[in-house]
């Protein structure tokens, strides 16, 4: 180990310099009456450097001479950091040496005050003839504090970590201490390799060796989201990514620029890489963070559901305002990608969370946003890739074989200039010459004729730019030859991702999950058994009324109108997902998506199980000249028949694959319904500008649709969207009903369910009314010891306590109660949720002991249920309920 004296009396004869220079340099400034910039930053540096020698000091002090007491690989590393501290010490104390005489010289013999303007005068000229010796010990004082900042980070990890018992060492187990040092340490290593080029001995010094493998030791990034991974054709940019990666973790930043919150804006046309720079920047420096999160800012509404997302990881309330609150009062490093803020009404400072915590990269075509970057230049603009990095990435995305010849790089370089140098287009375009669509000599070829041939078949001027207009036909050109090689070839795998591909691009274009596809087959096959046990239930059950053969004509008409609207076609989906005769073949699927993929038409999300698009690729392929607007309709109903088919609705809700879905459906659910509300508007203009006679094709809303609008009520109802559940709900009651009834089931249910959705907005008095329609018709129909007419005697009670009708609310629950333990049994859930709901009423008489009996009783019965459980949710209500109704009654 070093030799105690030669730390301590090294740090002790450095401090006594940097205070000495550090006084002249006050003393000078003050006399000037000229706060100079390098004087300034001199400074700095020399206090700095003070702060970090005292640390050493007292580091050594503590530890340096403790032998370990258990034996480890940090032992050596340990003693090889103590020498580095040595020699930088040496360093700095000679460099301070240095600096004590130079400003010495630049005092003169005169002294620090300015002895009139003559003497200013030279105090001037000498200082600024010594510019380049300052600069140079500006660069070797920052050399020698990294390096100690650097040891000491690491020296302290050691010691924490040496202290731990050797189970405490495992990697989830760090204590937050060696956390904290350990994103310290990162910092500081990413300081020194961004100054490789200056000073490459740092980058070699044994401090930097030892530091580095102890940070590559540690795992402290804990979550890590971005909007898709780095695709392994990356290329360029390498000189922005470092000179952000300085920017960003410069250690030396004055304190008034740390207590903004920092923010870079990287804008430019669609396609330019904005995105793929940002997640190569994330996954560089991912141990640089505890956290890397996103959110798609395309929209308020894509916004508000990314952030849902993110309160996840804080276990907090799964809303935006939860998540920005976790994230501005999180004291752990973390990064913050918002992606595609292009939206023009929304305000970019909306998307922020508040405080000055935290690093925020945003990526948007609009140039205006740069105005909140706020550290370093603030914002990259970026347009096109330089020429050599655009012919490497075609002839990368290509397959050529290396070396590339000079006849394939003069191929690349003709192709890439006739793309704009665009990197999605040059992606796109080398994908589909390694699909042998093209080859490198023909593309240009093949690509103009693609071009001319989308500017023949749009029918419609764009509202874009000439230059938007024409960036954006480089990409699209150069997908159509991909799609269009696609539908030529007859497979049954490119075929299915063809299909698929047209159905993904009615979703949201990021963060679809493969397990959307796949319920949407399985769940259905859930929903078929249920149905089968439900009516084999009823046609053992008892006739309880006498019914008239009014009613009776009224019950087969009803069923004779249930079968002429019966789907005979079969659900539009794509073949892949087609379960007819239950013979789903995922491994089908899977081979589709994988040929997409492979094409980088989608990407696949590995953390997330999930797929994204481009949104430049999810436009075209929605919008292409050859794609009509009844294909749109159609494949746009594939895309909600097969959000739908995902849903189950009550009771299957609770399945844990059906859980699993209901956030992650909410954006695709709202894209699908945005588009089929434009499709419907461009029929409806194609109808009346033919002014035939004959219908053409329009979209109805019938049977599918109201259990498409009810399943998608549920899931907005779920993430506490009331207002689009009650739209959707509303349109299904007026359809159902004014078929069928409210004597059908189907039409009570949907009244309840619309009941609970106004409840849920406090509309206690619709909901009430609602809730008498049904009792009601379930008197009638059922008889007054049904189940479900029971059931409805229970859910009109509980409204009947939010409106403060509390005497009839209670008659209701009792005979609810009295009914249900009658028929089915004391223990059933509806019975013991009925007795939960009267004690709650007791509260209102303040008749604690009473609601503690009744709550107790639900508790005890829900937990022993096989259905429930301690941890369903009703169960988890009653006992707070109990826990409640204790406190009040102590």
């Amino acid at each position: 180990m070093a030799d105690p004296f030669s730390i301590v009396a090294g740090t002790a004869g450095v401090l006594d310099i940097c205070w000495r220079v550090g006084s002249y340099l006050t003393k000078i400034k003050a006399a000037a009456g000229i706060i100079e910039r390098d004087l300034v930053a001199l400074s700095f540096e020399v206090n700095s450097l003070i702060a970090v020698n005292e640390s050493i000091r007292t580091l050594w002090q503590v530890n340096g001479e403790k032998t370990l007491e258990v034996l480890s690989p940090d032992t050596k590393r340990i003693e090889e950091l103590w020498q580095g501290v040595k020699l930088s010490v040496l360093g700095c104390h000679a460099v301070m040496a240095k600096l004590a005489l130079l400003v010495e010289e630049v005092i003169g013999q005169d002294g620090v005050a300015v002895q009139g303007k003559r003497d200013g005068i030279k105090k001037v000229l000498r200082r600024q003839s010594r510019d380049d010796e300052i600069q140079e010990i500006r660069q070797n004082l920052n050399s020698h504090q990294n390096a100690l900042n650097l040891a000491l980070s690491a020296l302290n990890i050691c010691y924490v970590r040496s202290s731990q018992s050797s189970n405490d060492r495992n990697l989830d187990l760090l204590s937050r201490q060696v956390e904290d040092w350990g994103f310290k340490l990162n910092h500081e290593l990413t300081a020194i390799h961004s100054n490789v080029v200056k000073n490459n001995e740092e980058a070699k010094s044994p401090t930097t060796a030892a530091a580095t493998t102890l940070a590559a030791e540690l795992s402290l990034n804990k979550h890590f989201y971005i909007p898709r991974a780095v695709s392994s054709m990356f290329t360029g940019k390498t000189d922005l990514l470092d000179a952000l990666r300085h920017t960003l973790f410069d250690m030396l930043e004055p304190v008034e620029k740390r207590r903004v919150q920092k923010r870079f804006i990287i804008y430019g046309l669609a396609g330019s890489g904005k995105t793929e720079f940002c997640c190569k920047f994330a996954q560089d420096n991912r141990q640089s963070f505890w956290g890397v999160f996103w959110i798609n800012a395309s929209s308020p509404q894509s916004a508000r559901h990314t952030y849902s997302t993110i309160s996840q990881a804080g276990g907090v309330e799964p809303n935006e305002r939860a998540a920005k609150d976790w994230l501005a009062n999180l004291d752990r490093p973390w990064l913050l990608l918002i992606d595609n803020a292009d939206d023009l009404n929304t305000p970019l400072d909306e998307f922020f969370p508040e405080g000055d915590r935290g690093i925020i990269l945003v990526t948007t075509r609009n140039p205006l946003n740069r105005m909140h970057g706020t550290i370093g230049e603030g914002s990259y603009h970026f347009e096109r890739l330089g020429e050599a990095e655009a012919n490497d990435l075609l002839l990368r995305a290509a397959c050529e074989p290396l070396p590339w010849s000079d006849t394939a790089r003069a191929y690349a370089a003709k192709i890439a200039e006739r793309l704009g140098f665009l990197a999605l287009a040059v992606l796109q375009a080398g994908k589909a010459i390694a699909k042998r669509m093209a080859t490198l000599g023909n593309y240009l070829e093949v690509y103009d004729r693609s071009w001319q041939k989308i500017r023949r078949l749009r029918k419609k001027p764009s509202g874009k730019s000439s230059k938007d207009l024409t960036v954006n036909m480089n990409v699209y050109s150069s997908y159509e030859i991909i799609f269009r090689g696609l539908e030529a070839t007859e497979s049954v795998t490119t075929q299915d991702a063809v299909q698929l591909i047209k159905m993904f691009s009615f979703f949201s274009w990021e963060n679809l999950r493969i397990d959307v596809l796949i319920t949407a087959v399985e769940h259905p096959r859930h929903q078929l058994q249920h149905d089968k046990e439900e009516a084999a239930k009823s046609s053992h059950k008892p006739d309880q009324t006498n019914k008239s053969w009014r009613q009776r004509l009224k019950d087969w008409m009803t069923w004779a109108v249930m079968t002429m609207q019966a789907d005979r076609t079969g659900p539009i989906l794509p073949e892949v997902l087609r379960d007819i005769n239950h013979d789903f073949d995922e491994d089908r699927l899977l081979d589709a998506l994988d040929q997409l993929n492979q094409l980088s038409l989608i990407y696949y999300q590995e953390a997330t199980e999930s797929y994204s698009m481009h949104p430049l690729i999810h436009t075209w392929v929605r919008e292409r000249p050859q794609m009509s607007t009844s294909e749109q309709a159609v494949w746009c109903q594939a895309a909600s028949t097969t959000l739908s088919q995902s849903i189950l609705l009550p009771p299957l809700d609770t399945l844990e694959s059906a859980i699993a879905l209901q956030r992650h459906l909410l954006p695709h659910i709202s894209r699908v319904l945005d588009y089929q509300k434009n499709i419907d508007k461009a029929l409806n203009e194609n109808r009346e500008s033919r002014r035939k006679f004959w219908p053409a094709l329009t979209s109805t809303f019938g049977r599918l649709q109201a259990i498409e609008s009810a399943k998608f009520s549920l899931i907005y109802l779920q993430n506490g969207y009331f207002s689009e559940a009650e739209t959707l709900q509303v349109k299904t009651r007026e359809f159902v009903c004014s078929r069928l009834g409210m004597d059908h089931v189907a039409a009570r249910r949907i009244s309840l369910f619309l009941a609970v959705t106004y409840g849920l907005q406090m509309r206690n008095n619709k909901a009430a009314v609602l809730q008498e329609e049904v009792l009601a018709a379930c008197k009638v129909h059922l008889g007054p010891k049904d189940p479900e007419t029971l059931k409805a005697l229970s859910t009109l009670a509980a409204s009947r306590r939010f409106q403060g009708r509390f005497k009839e609310s209670r008659e209701l629950f009792e005979e609810a109660i009295e009914g249900m333990t009658a028929v089915l049994g004391p223990e059933h859930e509806d019975t013991l949720t009925a007795i939960d709901n009267l004690g709650r009423l007791k509260w209102m008489y303040l008749q604690y002991s009473d609601a503690r009996e009744h709550h107790e009783k639900a508790v005890d019965g829900m937990t022993k249920l096989k259905e429930m459980g301690p941890l369903h949710e009703k169960t988890l209500v009653a006992k707070e309920n109990l826990a409640m109704a204790c406190l009040s009654f102590e």
